[in-house]
């Protein structure tokens, strides 16, 4: 199975530090002078590093590109509902409902990734990418939203409940769909390993083979 590939988005964080260092330095002594000068540059690039190991900033996952710059825009903007989706999953605390949504992400990550691998591919999941993904995602963010209600009533019992019920039955629709792109190639490889197995039994080189072909010079003795 294809990965996504990570990029790394670093933080603005240490840049804002080396200058405040700038800054302060300014304010208590004369940077007109070159050792000053010097000294601030030292050390604000010291700060700069220091506080890059405290903000390194945050990985992303992205398929590489297709070459298609229609089917690269699909996987991007469904790249960000998993990334909802997967901040959905960390607020809330049901174990139950973070299994199900793990098993969601995962198949959704491995489909766009079987779409990066082979574009051809992303007619077989459309609906996925332009339906199902997106309104799964935003009736989990929905629900998110409702757990924050201190004093549900019967109509956000109700939706919550209509929601953790059809989560076991996306869950299992996502990885239907990701083992329905699979479909061709098993069949072409069962086809392969059928005439593989077919021809070296006919040169008497698997075990079956071995046997007839040693039938066959004990009846010519």
């Amino acid at each position: 199975m294809v990965r996504m590939k990570t990029r790394l988005i670093r933080s603005a964080i240490p840049i804002y530090i080396a200058a405040a260092v700038w800054i302060l330095y300014g304010l208590a002594l004369p940077l007109y002078k070159l050792p000053h000068i010097l000294m601030a540059i030292g050390l604000s690039a010291v700060a700069y590093l220091v506080a890059g190991k405290f903000f390194p900033g945050r990985r992303v996952e992205e398929a590489a590109a297709t070459g298609d710059r229609a089917i690269d825009a699909e996987i991007a903007e469904n790249m960000e509902h998993l990334k909802k989706l997967r901040e959905t999953n960390e607020q809330i605390a049901s174990p139950t409902i973070t299994a199900q949504l793990d098993r969601m992400e995962k198949a959704g990550k491995d489909i766009l990734a079987a779409v990066a691998q082979k574009p051809q591919r992303a007619g077989q999941v459309r609906k996925f990418m332009k339906y199902y993904l997106p309104t799964a995602t935003k009736l989990l963010d929905q629900y998110r939203t409702m757990t924050a209600v201190q004093a549900p009533g019967d109509n956000i019992n109700k939706a919550m409940q209509s929601v953790e019920n059809s989560l076991e039955l996306i869950a299992k629709a996502f990885e239907k769909q990701l083992d329905m792109l699979y479909r061709d190639e098993a069949l072409d490889m069962a086809t392969d390993i059928q005439v593989l197995e077919t021809m070296m039994a006919g040169d008497g080189l698997t075990s079956s083979g071995i046997r007839e072909e040693d039938q066959s010079m004990t009846l010519t003795r």
